[in-house]
């Protein structure tokens, strides 16, 4: 992954030339590929008159048009937009970079209201910290110390943390004892405008803020995260629905952006021609006709052997792949495709009932589930199953709690398995915590090495208040990340009711259990819907 640091000053002209170019100077010794990415413009980048000349320093003036993210009118406008086009804009730039210094705001940017709040959210959904400059001057000690704790506190509000400060024009050192806990010590100093040469002391500072990273996942910087893993070993993804508008121009920014190869199914001509009329490019997609003799036969042989024991014939078989979902299934089991997405059109059974006759379940899964990662405003939580599995049982149960925390730990969330009830321990009795109880005792069995505790009530599983009083000492009490409810009833009204209270982003359903990846679109998909379930289909396919 690549590193980064947003660079910033806490209020307009506080001195950044000179502290940018001594941190740059030092992180050019530290990451000889260092990249400069601007987050806000005043304006067209080529007026950025001091963006231009830090590029120029490393030697990066071709950066200029793919090195910045949005403007800041863009935001006043429309913040959500805003905001993607900026998190999109960084993907894609950063990925050549063993390390991107993001620049925030410098002397001579406008100061508008709101300006640290904002700072705080970018540097959070690009998963950066934030290194401060703040001015001394005409300032004593305890005035530095306050200006310096409101704006962390503003930004960490955001989610953002901290990683370093710069004081510019000081008269008077902050001792180490005055520094509030909110800011990371040592602090570099700047004097009368002019860089000293940073100390080892600042040389560490600069490091480490370029090192610290954030542990805050936003939906922003989860989406973000699943492009740069998808790009990392591109898959072959098909995509049977050509003829929905949403899908084509997913495709167009899924090849763009490099982040997989793209199988559609369809006429050639008649996909090209419709691509083209709604601005797409496609030439880099691969069009595969389902009527295609050679396929047709292929999928068509291996269909009926799948479901010989069926009574399926040939026959019948080459009138079942002429579904557009069979035929692409068929695809990701003969090899022809690394994975598939589909339901932007069709029905959920449309898209995974093929899966079950055809890919079937891996080997040590109990069955196909579903869960949803659900994009917390500052985490990312998993919620099994929630689209498949109707009435479980314990057995069943326990699968879906081991086939999640497996989902869960292949996106970069650490497993702590909530088996929810309306009970928690042993508080309740009746047949539906009993069931739980068991499916509980059969998934530990199975895997002891994952933190799993149920029956656990849901507010025990996230509060830690809760948790102290409800399950102490529970590891798993009070901050569970992947949650199993007892029954599909319960797992999708629990979901869209976090969903939709919280503004929690639900991604999902993701198939879990099956030899290779399949996943379905809800009907009402947006196309970054689409796309972010491209590259989670990638992701499971490189594994």
């Amino acid at each position: 992954m690549t590193k980064s640091v947003y660079f910033t000053a806490a209020e307009g002209n506080s001195g950044t030339r000179p502290v940018v170019r001594a941190v740059i100077d030092q992180l050019k010794q530290d990451y000889p590929n260092l990249g400069l990415f601007r987050a806000f413009t005043n304006g067209p980048i080529e007026t950025d008159g001091e963006f231009v000349d830090l590029l120029a320093l490393i030697g990066r003036e071709e950066d200029l048009d793919v090195a910045w993210g949005t403007t800041r009118q863009a935001y006043v406008r429309d913040e959500e937009a805003a905001m993607t086009d900026l998190v999109k804009r960084y993907t894609d730039y950063a990925r050549g970079f063993d390390a991107v210094l993001i620049l925030g705001l410098l002397d001579g940017d406008p100061v508008n209201p709101g300006v640290l709040a904002r700072t705080g959210r970018a540097a959070a959904n690009l998963a950066t910290s934030v290194f401060l400059v703040v001015s001394g001057a005409l300032r004593t000690p305890e005035q530095i110390v306050n200006l310096s704790h409101l704006v962390a506190l503003e930004i960490q509000g955001e989610n953002a943390p901290i990683s370093g400060v710069a004081v510019t024009s000081a008269e008077h050192r902050v001792e180490e004892e005055q520094t509030p806990q909110d800011v990371h010590t040592p602090i570099v100093y700047f004097y009368d405008g002019e860089a000293v040469e940073l100390s080892d002391a600042g040389r560490t500072i600069v490091r480490e803020a370029m090192e610290h990273g954030s542990d805050v996942v936003t939906p922003l910087s989860f989406t973000s995260s699943l492009i740069s893993r998808a790009r990392a070993q591109r898959k072959r993804i098909v995509l049977p629905e050509a003829t929905d508008e949403r899908i084509l121009a997913a495709a167009d920014e899924l090849i763009r952006r490099e982040v997989a190869d793209i199988i559609l199914l369809g006429d050639a001509d008649e996909v090209r021609a419709h691509a083209a009329e709604l601005g797409f490019d496609l030439s880099a997609a691969q069009i595969v006709s389902p009527a295609d003799p050679a396929y047709v036969a292929k999928y068509a042989a291996e269909f009926a052997r799948l479901r010989e024991k069926k009574g399926v014939t040939y026959d019948q078989a080459v009138e079942t792949i002429k579904d557009l979902s069979y035929f692409g299934t068929m695809m990701v089991h003969m090899g022809d495709a690394d994975g598939m997405v589909s339901g932007a059109i069709n029905t959920t059974a449309n898209t995974i009932v093929p899966s079950f006759q055809i890919i079937k379940t891996k080997p040590g899964a109990a069955l196909v589930s579903s869960c949803f990662l659900m994009l917390m405003e500052d985490r990312v939580y998993v919620y099994g199953d929630c689209a498949v599995t109707t009435n479980p049982t314990p057995e069943q149960l326990a699968g879906i709690a081991i086939s999640s925390a497996e989902t869960a730990k292949q996106f970069g969330v650490e497993p702590k398995v909530a088996m929810l009830s309306y009970s928690t321990g042993t508080s309740g009795k009746g047949p539906d915590v009993d069931a739980v109880v068991e499916a509980t005792r059969i998934a530990k069995e199975q895997r002891p090495d994952l933190l799993i505790e149920g029956p656990i009530q849901y507010d025990a599983a996230v509060d830690v208040k809760v948790a102290a009083t409800k399950l102490p000492g529970s590891p798993v009490a009070g901050q569970a990340t992947v949650f199993i409810f007892p029954s599909l009833n319960a797992g999708n009204i629990g979901y869209k009711a976090v969903q939709r209270s919280s503004g929690a982003v639900a991604v999902g359903p993701v198939l879990q259990g099956l030899n290779k990846p399949v996943n379905d679109l809800s009907r009402g998909a947006l196309v970054e819907d689409i796309v972010n379930t491209v590259a989670i289909t990638a992701i499971q396919a490189q594994n």
